[in-house]
């Protein structure tokens, strides 16, 4: 007997909010992937958002039964979510598609080879929801992410702003993290970014950094605190290996993907403008066209902004330039030809 036979009713209210000009009603969000990090950012999005309702669609039905009655459970102790284990006609009227879905890395498989797999279900999932849901933010957060983000773009056709991967947002949560550690303050005193791609060529914006409202070299110099370019390096290596060393722990990363998830959908139905380091097709970053990049954007009902450009020091540039070359050329070998 399917599980969604047991699920009551759940309440709901309904609430009003503005986006772009026009009132809405009660946000809709679809998560299409029912693994560790589609239910784990339904749990985080219906924790930010206790109005939401919430669809969760898999290609194993019951998975996403499975995570959605669970979910109803939980959220008897904190709102009024609804939540639904649907197929794609249940996607109609989305507000936010957040993808999921995708294979993960098999053995003797390249990252390109990767790249082909996904895109060709990002795709996949695109065509079947587009239709149903025009307007919809779509949030990517499958690997690579900002491959995947500038095939969906290419796909839809659509505003840049509406096709969000989620980046560096979570490199950028690990980075704060690691600093907070290492400077004794608080992480949210800490700006502190990573740019670039979701991936090796990421870098750190050490010029731009601040730490309690001061430049990040004053703070050091104040503090007494070191933070010299073997440290500085040995930073980036960690947050570059963080995903290795949490699987190789517990078998997969999901709760802090999930959270920069949740945080992006609050943004957006909330309409917070929220500064996160997000990808969003850049015309141009460095000299490279058409490029998905993580800079440091303004997230809002109307998707993701770039509402100024970084200022970054010539070395940051450049390396800001080289991910952005990396991350051209593998989105530009995936997207159909002709």
């Amino acid at each position: 007997m399917p599980l969604m036979r047991w699920l009551a009713p759940g309440f709901s209210y309904v609430i009003i909010r503005k986006r772009r000009g026009h009132a809405m009603r009660q946000p809709k969000i679809v998560i299409v992937g029912a693994g560790l990090v589609g239910g784990s950012a339904a749990l985080f999005a219906a924790v930010a958002i206790p109005s939401a309702e919430i669809v969760i669609i898999d290609v194993a039905r019951v998975r996403a039964e499975g995570q959605v009655l669970d979910l109803a459970h939980a959220a008897a102790f904190w709102g009024h979510n609804r939540f639904y284990a649907g197929d794609y006609d249940h996607a109609r009227d989305a507000d936010i598609v957040v993808i999921t879905a995708g294979a993960g890395v098999k053995p003797g498989q390249t990252r390109l080879d990767l790249a082909r797999t996904n895109a060709d279900i990002a795709m996949e999932i695109v065509d079947r929801v587009a239709p149903l849901a025009p307007d919809a933010i779509y949030v990517i957060a499958a690997n690579p992410c900002d491959v995947l983000a500038g095939v969906v773009f290419d796909h839809l056709r659509c505003a840049r702003e509406r096709v969000i991967s989620t980046g560096t947002s979570l490199d950028t949560g690990r980075l704060r993290s690691l600093l907070s550690e290492r400077l004794g303050v608080v992480a949210s005193a800490i700006h502190a970014y990573v740019l670039g791609e979701h991936g090796e060529s990421a870098l750190i914006a050490w010029s731009a950094a601040t730490v309690s409202g001061m430049p990040l070299e004053t703070f050091l110099a104040r503090s007494g605190k070191e933070l010299g370019p073997a440290s500085r390096d040995l930073i980036l290596r960690s947050v570059h290996e963080a995903a290795k060393l949490i699987k190789e722990g517990k078998g997969a990363t999901h709760y802090g993907i999930a959270s920069a998830i949740g945080r992006i959908c609050e943004a957006i139905v909330h309409n917070t403008d929220l500064i996160l380091t997000v990808g969003i097709v850049h015309a141009e970053v460095e000299g490279v066209p058409e490029v998905c990049l993580s800079l440091p954007m303004v997230i809002n009902g109307g998707g993701a902004q770039l509402m100024a450009y970084p200022e970054l020091d010539p070395a940051e540039r450049e390396a800001l330039q080289r991910s952005a070359r990396i991350v051209k050329d593998a989105t530009d070998s995936v997207l159909p030809r002709g």
